[in-house]
């Protein structure tokens, strides 16, 4: 039955996810808003000074002061910068992304802080539409990310993974918080997230006493949370960020994210976050988080009935494996009718929600579906073992791999 359970919950998180995802209600938002009340951050540490220079222009497109600070690096950022009305902030010695939205907070006097990476590209209206979203307790907007396709198979595969991410985002966001407010492009309430930023326990976090490095964007989605504000993306807005140049660098970033979300997990789950997040919110983390074992559970099984099926390995040890867990696990007999209802039910379940899930994927991608599920499909096969690997070590980060 323990089977038949987990496929029951599979497909009633498939459907959910797919129902609130294409039915998705937006947010209330307001008319009058003044962007002169937001400051845009942008951290930047040798970043290709062309994507660079395009993502500046979109900083002055928005109608508000923006600062930049050079995490060591200072020229061209600097001149490109001040050319385009902008403020550079130079530190000398690297300190990482953390500490370089850190000093640039610290210059922010504005009610709206909006942080964006430098190989972000955001549209002319991005700053006002997400401040018109800033109503009913909303301390945090994020938005919609598009990687940029570059013809690699990196960019394919992260672009299935980011419109997946935006259909769980979609159906958390209708009730009233999300996994992440991605920091790749966010707004926040400065008074809100400034005293938390500028404090030890954001820049110097430790595990078992070790100064790790984790993602500022999910501590800040997890500070909200705690203390009991709520977060939505502004799907009206669709940014373009750059995908992972290579695969060594596609899996450090997928590895150092999976860490962060295991450690935010047993954090949320032990000091309440979890509990403050809603039902909903605990339901989607505890499913996302027991994917590798849940997964893993059902490919065995599966594999096990479709080999089976089709005949391709010998009947006598099918047979066995399969008494072993019909008759010791699920306390059935192979034979049985109703075992034989059960794998009905089991499978039936199991191919209508991938379908559907699958499905609600598909639409978001406007062009090359099939050959962005191809690789979105490897790359979900990747994210599996990493995410399992990523259980075991998720205390050891100590750097931030992907620079």
């Amino acid at each position: 039955m323990a089977l038949l359970a987990v496929t029951v919950i599979s497909f009633i998180y498939y459907l959910l996810n797919a129902y609130y995802s294409t039915y998705y209600r937006k947010g209330e938002t307001i008319s009058n808003v003044n962007p002169d009340e937001a400051t845009i951050v942008m951290p930047v540490y040798n970043e290709d000074v062309e994507i660079f220079r395009q993502a500046i222009v979109s900083l002055a497109l928005q109608g508000s002061k923006f600062i930049v600070v050079g995490d060591s690096s200072l020229e061209p950022y600097k001149t490109i910068t001040e050319q385009n009305g902008g403020r550079f902030i130079y530190l000398s010695q690297r300190g990482g992304k953390k500490n370089a939205l850190v000093q640039g907070i610290k210059h922010v006097s504005t009610k709206y802080v909006m942080f964006v990476d430098s190989d972000t590209i955001i549209p002319a209206d991005t700053l006002k539409s997400m401040l018109s979203y800033f109503s009913n307790g909303i301390a945090g907007v994020g938005v919609n990310i598009h990687i940029k396709n570059d013809g690699t198979n990196i960019s394919y595969a992260s672009e299935f993974i980011e419109r997946l991410t935006e259909m769980i985002s979609k159906s958390m966001s209708r009730h009233g918080n999300v996994y992440v407010l991605d920091g790749r492009c966010a707004m926040y309430i400065t008074d809100v997230v400034k005293p938390f930023m500028v404090s030890d326990e954001f820049l110097n976090k430790k595990i078992f006493g070790k100064k790790v490095v984790l993602g500022d964007d999910m501590q800040l989605t997890s500070f909200l949370i705690k203390n009991k504000y709520k977060m939505i993306k502004d799907y009206d807005i669709t940014v373009e960020t750059e995908p992972q140049k290579g695969t060594r660098k596609f899996l450090n970033q997928q590895i150092r994210w999976s860490r962060r979300g295991w450690y935010f997990f047993f954090k949320n789950l032990s000091d309440g976050t979890t509990k403050n997040g809603g039902k909903f919110y605990a339901f989607e983390m505890f499913y996302i988080y027991l994917i590798p074992i849940i997964g893993f559970i059902l490919f065995l099984f599966r594999g096990m009935f479709i080999l089976r099926f089709l005949g391709h390995i010998d009947y006598l040890s099918v047979s066995s494996v399969n008494y072993l867990i019909m008759a010791h696990l699920l306390h059935l007999h192979s034979h049985d009718i109703l075992g034989s209802l059960i794998n009905g039910i089991m499978y039936t379940l199991g191919a209508i929600g991938d379908s559907i899930f699958v499905g609600a994927i598909m639409i978001r991608i406007p062009k090359n579906r099939i050959r962005t599920l191809a690789y979105g499909a490897m790359g979900l096969g990747v994210l599996f073992f990493v995410n399992l690997y990523g259980l075991f070590t998720f205390w050891k980060q100590s750097k931030w791999l992907t620079r």
